[in-house]
């Protein structure tokens, strides 16, 4: 890309840039802005491995008894719950984020029962 500036023409320099996909690791020029893969095959590869994770990730929560991941609360998940926490836990988290803000505990804790 060329930039004019008072008669003097500057050349952009090219950023090269490594493959996202850690299994190639090539060192490529990108055509557009937000490209991190050196090409179409290696962004192929990583969006199936993606796929097969997220579907390896659902059969583990369908089929395995979790329990809520916090120290104080054994309470056992649903197999409907995507989330790693019960919703309580997740409550209070929320409650505790709010009043480290400033707000007041009491209507804080009120407007989200």
């Amino acid at each position: 890309m060329r930039k004019h500036f008072v008669g003097v023409i500057t050349k952009k320099v090219s950023n090269c840039r490594n493959c996202a996909n850690s299994d190639c690791g090539k060192e490529f020029t990108p055509r557009v802005y937000n490209a991190i893969y050196c090409s179409a095959e290696c962004r192929k590869i990583i969006t199936n491995r993606k796929v097969l994770q997220r579907y390896y990730d659902k059969k583990a929560r369908l089929n395995s008894t979790r329990t809520c991941e916090t120290k104080e609360c054994s309470t056992i998940l649903s197999r409907y719950n995507q989330e790693d926490i019960c919703e309580c836990c997740k409550r209070e988290r929320y409650v505790q984020r709010l009043v480290g803000w400033g707000w007041n505990e009491k209507e804080v804790r009120r407007s989200t029962e």
